[in-house]
């Protein structure tokens, strides 16, 4: 399966090397700010005084390379992207139960950052709560827009899993809703 994930708009001033369109793709704050009232990102953000965005433009670009895009979109922008044109098909990953989440992100050193600067620490008991509470939510509220739910038990089982869903996606008829052929 030839894939890719989307590139970033920013509004940052392009640094040493940087090409546009290759690392992100530069534009003006002006633009950036109309393309938001425009609704043309699926995800948006400022950092440090600086624009940095996801576009939907950028998704069609690699869908009209006959590629797929790959992305990780907060649940509450994937009705967006719930469309004839776009027809997502969308997995999410979930936590397993707590007390195997503790011993598996333990057990693989996984740390947050806890600074701009970069130090990490462990993930505490609050991080764990955190983790279980926001994946039950999301599951709540946007589970009937999930095609598949992995529950990510260690990385490598959940990338099997990962990598047979997109294999079945692409050698298996799925079924969309009608509206996505016959608007």
């Amino acid at each position: 399966m030839d894939h890719r994930g989307t590139g970033w708009d920013t509004t940052r001033a392009k640094r040493g090397q940087e090409t546009d369109g290759v690392e992100y793709k530069f534009v003006s704050k002006l633009q950036f700010e109309a393309d938001i009232i425009d609704n043309r990102f699926i995800e948006h953000g400022e950092y440090s005084g600086k624009y940095y965005g996801s576009s939907l433009d950028s998704v069609r670009s690699i869908l009209q390379e006959n590629k797929v895009c790959l992305l990780d979109v907060p649940p509450h922008r994937v009705q967006l992207l719930r469309t004839g044109e776009f027809k997502p098909y969308v997995v999410f990953v979930k936590p397993p139960p707590i007390e195997e989440l503790r011993l598996s992100r333990r057990n693989g050193n996984v740390t947050r950052r806890r600074d701009g600067k970069g130090s990490a620490e462990p993930l505490t008991e609050e991080d764990f709560q955190e983790m279980i509470t926001s994946a039950q939510v999301m599951e709540d509220n946007y589970g009937h827009l999930f095609e598949k739910i992995i529950v990510n038990e260690d990385m490598a089982t959940a990338f099997r899993e990962l990598s047979l869903a997109l294999n079945k996606l692409e050698t298996e008829i799925q079924w969309i809703p009608k509206s996505w052929v016959d608007p």
